[in-house]
C-alpha cells in the first residue's frame, strides 16, 4: 500500500481493525533530554507563553476562560501573531493550565520553558499535542505519518486528504497547498487565495472555457478550502514541532514527516490507545518475545542491530532458553524468527533445541535446526507438511499472499505440488485454512490452485476436522 493510500485510509476515520491492516513500524525514540530541547523551542509553546502573560495583563480579555473575538484581534496585534495562531496558543494555555493537581498550581509556561526540567517540559508539550490534535482533528494525519514511517510528498498527502473527504483535488491545488505551508512557515501571507474574478482571459482561450458552471464553482471552492485547511493544519503541527517539512531529493517537491518529537508524542498516544508500538533499542531490556516483536517491524539492518544487542546482554544458553519459550508461545512468524536467532547462537544452543523436540509446536523446527547443525535426525512426512504450513502462516503475517505462494512451495513439478497441497487439510494447524486459501487465490498453476480450494473446503468442514482430531489423538499428536 502506498504512503498516500495509508494516509487516506487512516484519515477517513475508519479505525476499526487498523492495527491489523497497518503494521506499525519499529521506531527509534530520541533521548528524553534531546526531546525536551526540541519542545523548549517549539514556536507554539512560546506563543502560548507570551499569550498567557498578555492575558494576565488584560484580565477582561479572557472572561469565562475564553478569548473574545476582539481579544483575539488585540492579542494578534500585540504579539505579532496571526489570529489562528492566537487561537491555537490559547488552547495550549488552557490545556497546560489543566495540568495542575488538587494541591498544586498550574505550571507557569514562562518558568517551564526557561528553566524547567526534562519531565516538566515534556509534560507541557504532551498536553499541547493532545489539544492540538483534538481541536484540529489531526489525529488521523499524525497516526498515518507514524504508520508510513518516513516522509510523505505533499502531493500524496494532499491527494490523500482530498480522497478522505471524498473529492478530487483540482489542477494546481496540490502545489498551492505546498506553497501555502512554505509561506506560512516563512511568516508570509498564505498563497492559496483564489484568483481575482476580473482576471483577464488569455486571447487564445475560448471565453466559454473560463465560465465554470455554478456546480463546478462550488466544487472547486470546496477543494480549495480543503487545500487551505490542510496547509493551515500542517502549519500548526510544524509550529508545535510535530512535523518537519523537507524536500524530495529527486524532484525537489515538498515532503512532510513526523519529527523525532512528533514520533515520541504520537507513540505515547498510540500506546495509550492499546496499539502495539515497537521501539528499536528496547529489545535489549525485553525478553525474547519483545525481540521477536521488534524484528517483525524493522528492516534487515535495524534487525541485525537488535539481535546483536539482545544477545550481548545474555549468556548463550540463557538466550537460547528464552528463545525456545518465546517460540512455544508465539505466533508462527515468531517461531520462525526465534529459530533464525538461534542460528546466531550456534552450537551453544544445542541442548535447548534438543529439548524442544519433545514439544509438538517446536518439534519440526527443532529437527530441521539440528539437521542443519550436523545432528543425525529424521523428519517424517507429517512433520514436513506441518512445517510447510507453519512457515507459510508465519510468512503470511508479514508479506503479501502472492509473494508467499511464489517463494514457499518446493521446487517441484506442478503435479507433485498439487499432490502435496491436496493433503494439507489433514495438517493439524490453526493457520492451515488461511494458507490454503492463499494458495487457491494466488498459485499460478490452475491444478494446484484447484487442489488448494478443495483442501481448504475440507479443512473448514466440521466433520473432517473432527475426524482429523481423532486421528491426531490416536497418533499422540496434540493440536497446536
Amino acid at each position: 500500500m502506498s504512503a498516500a493510500a495509508q494516509v487516506a485510509d487512516l484519515m477517513r476515520g475508519d479505525q476499526e481493525g487498523t492495527t491489523e491492516r497497518h503494521r506499525l513500524p519499529s521506531v527509534r525514540l530520541a533521548p528524553r533530554d534531546e526531546l525536551a530541547g526540541m519542545a523548549r523551542v517549539a514556536p507554539l509553546l512560546r506563543a502560548a507563553r507570551d499569550l498567557g502573560q498578555w492575558a494576565e495583563r488584560s484580565p477582561d480579555a479572557s472572561a469565562g476562560g475564553e478569548l473574545a473575538p476582539a481579544a483575539v484581534t488585540s492579542a494578534a496585534s500585540a504579539l505579532d501573531l496571526a489570529p489562528r495562531e492566537v487561537t491555537a496558543a490559547w488552547q495550549v494555555v488552557a490545556a497546560t493550565g489543566g495540568l495542575a493537581g488538587p494541591q498544586a498550581a498550574p505550571p507557569d509556561l514562562a518558568v517551564v520553558l526557561a528553566r524547567g526540567d526534562t519531565e516538566a517540559i515534556l509534560q507541557v508539550w504532551d498536553a499541547a499535542l493532545a489539544v492540538v490534535l483534538d481541536s484540529e482533528e489531526l489525529d488521523g494525519i499524525a497516526t498515518a505519518l507514524y504508520t508510513v514511517g518516513g516522509p510523505v510528498g505533499m502531493d500524496g498527502l494532499f491527494d490523500a486528504y482530498a480522497a478522505a473527504a471524498g473529492t478530487r483535488p483540482p489542477v494546481g491545488a496540490r502545489a498551492q497547498a505546498g506553497q501555502a505551508v512554505q509561506a506560512g512557515r516563512a511568516g508570509q501571507e498564505p498563497l492559496d487565495q483564489p484568483a481575482p474574478a476580473d482576471q483577464p482571459v488569455p486571447a487564445d482561450r475560448p471565453a466559454s472555457a473560463s465560465a465554470p458552471r455554478p456546480d463546478d464553482r462550488s466544487a472547486t471552492r470546496g477543494r480549495r478550502d480543503q487545500g487551505a485547511a490542510l496547509s493551515l493544519a500542517l502549519e500548526t503541527l510544524a509550529d508545535l514541532g510535530v512535523v518537519e517539512l523537507g524536500t524530495d531529493d529527486g524532484d525537489g517537491s515538498l515532503t512532510v514527516a513526523l519529527s523525532p518529537l512528533g514520533t515520541w508524542g504520537v507513540h505515547r498516544r498510540l500506546r495509550a490507545q492499546g496499539w502495539h508500538v515497537p521501539v528499536l533499542g528496547a529489545a535489549r531490556r525485553d525478553g525474547a518475545l519483545g525481540l521477536l516483536a521488534a524484528l517483525a517491524n524493522c528492516d534487515a539492518e535495524d534487525g541485525e542491530a537488535e539481535i546483536t544487542a539482545w544477545l550481548e546482554a545474555r549468556e548463550p544458553a540463557a538466550a537460547a532458553a528464552e528463545l525456545i519459550e518465546a517460540a512455544a508461545s508465539g505466533s508462527p512468524g515468531q517461531r520462525g524468527a526465534a529459530f533464525a536467532v538461534l542460528d546466531r547462537i550456534g552450537l551453544a544452543a544445542l541442548d535447548q533445541v534438543r529439548n524442544a523436540l519433545g514439544r509438538p509446536l517446536l518439534r519440526a523446527h527443532a529437527a530441521v535446526w539440528l539437521i542443519e547443525h550436523g545432528e543425525e535426525m529424521q523428519l517424517d512426512p507429517a512433520d514436513r507438511t506441518w512445517l510447510l504450513v507453519d512457515l507459510g502462516a508465519g510468512l503470511l503475517e508479514e508479506a503479501n499472499a502472492s509473494d508467499v505462494v511464489a517463494e514457499l512451495l518446493p521446487d517441484l513439478p506442478a503435479e507433485d505440488q498439487a499432490e502435496i497441497v491436496a493433503r494439507l487439510w489433514e495438517v493439524s494447524h490453526p493457520g492451515v485454512t488461511n494458507f490454503l486459501t492463499a494458495l487457491s487465490d494466488h498459485h499460478p498453476d490452475a491444478a494446484v490452485a484447484r487442489a488448494a480450494r478443495k483442501a481448504a473446503f475440507k479443512a473448514r468442514s466440521p466433520a473432517a476436522t473432527a475426524d482429523l482430531g481423532l486421528r491426531a489423538r490416536r497418533r499422540g499428536i496434540q493440536n497446536p
